[in-house]
Order: structure tokens, then sequence, then C-alpha cells
């Protein structure tokens, strides 16, 4: 968007020199440094809007990661809070366009179980301190699926009565 803007904003600023301007605009003479002017300033305003506008919207996340939710609240003036719970999520993918790893943020792809055949993606974009984040998010969601998957043996379980091993059942696990 800055190299667009650059390069619109010399093209114009050409156009603007004065024996360019005299052959396209005889009668204008007066306006040619208000142009220049508003030319120069356009191109400052959209320098300085895109990369405020990605400041402005982070200073107004908070990204909570605990041991079972991930909780983002957005907003400066009204919040929205989204609650996403670890144990429903299937799968987690990190996102980073080159854009992003310039900044060091990125997007993070949440898979949840659903109801009907299709699963629910949701994406948290724009995370701020992306590779230490996804990195807590990570090791949170796996501590969390571990710790649903895991097959503990009990006395009243089918393994615990026809007396399968816990090697047993990891080799069960494995081949099936």
């Amino acid at each position: 968007m800055g190299l667009l803007a650059i390069m619109v904003g010399s093209a114009a600023l050409a156009k603007l020199q004065p024996d360019t301007f005299y052959e396209w605009a005889p009668g204008a003479s007066q306006w040619r440094d208000v142009l220049v002017l508003g030319v120069v300033a356009l191109v400052t305003l959209v320098l300085l809007a895109y990369p405020i506008r990605r400041v402005w919207r982070w200073a107004g996340t908070i990204y909570t990661l605990t041991n079972q939710r991930l909780l983002v609240r957005r907003g400066l003036v009204s919040r929205r809070l989204q609650i996403l719970d670890l144990a429903q999520i299937h799968q987690m993918q990190p996102v980073q366009n080159w854009r992003q790893r310039m900044v060091g943020s990125g997007d993070l792809q949440l898979f949840f179980h659903s109801d009907i055949h299709s699963d629910k993606v949701v994406t948290v974009n724009e995370i701020p301190y992306w590779s230490e984040f996804n990195q807590d998010a990570q090791q949170f969601w796996a501590k969390e699926f571990r710790a649903y998957m895991q097959q503990t043996l009990r006395e009243s379980d089918y393994a615990g009565v026809v007396g399968m091993s816990e090697k047993e059942l990891r080799k069960l696990g494995r081949d099936h």
C-alpha cells in the first residue's frame, strides 16, 4: 500500500511540474501550489494511516490464554468478548503470511468439533508476539487434549475385566 501511494504520488507530482502543468492546465496556475501540497499531504496520510490502524486495533485487543480457554476481548470503545474452549478444539493451525512475519504477528486457525459432518473453523486474526503465543497455545491445547484422551485403567473398564495390561492397551491403540 505504501509503495503504491508513493508511486501514484510521484506520478501526480510529475504532472504538477511547472512545464507539464501549464501544458494540460494553462489557466490554473494559481492552483498548482495547492495541488502539490494536497498530493504530498494525501500520500503522507496514507503512509501513516495504514500502520496506525493496525496498531490501534492491537491496542484495543486483549488475548488471555488459560489452560482451559482462550479469551479474546476486542475494541477500545465497545467491547466484544469471544470465549474459545480448548477442550472443544481438535486441531490448531498457525498461519503467518509475509506481511505478518515482518511485524511479528500471525493468525491462529482453530478447528472445533461439530455435530454435523464439517468442522467449524474459527480464526483468531493478527495476534501480536505470535511465535510466543502460538507456542503457549499449542502447549496448553496439547496438555488439555492429552488429559482428555488419556486412558486410565480402572477395574470397571472392559480392559480391566478381561485383564489387558497397559502395554497391550497401547499396542491396541497404535494398531487401530
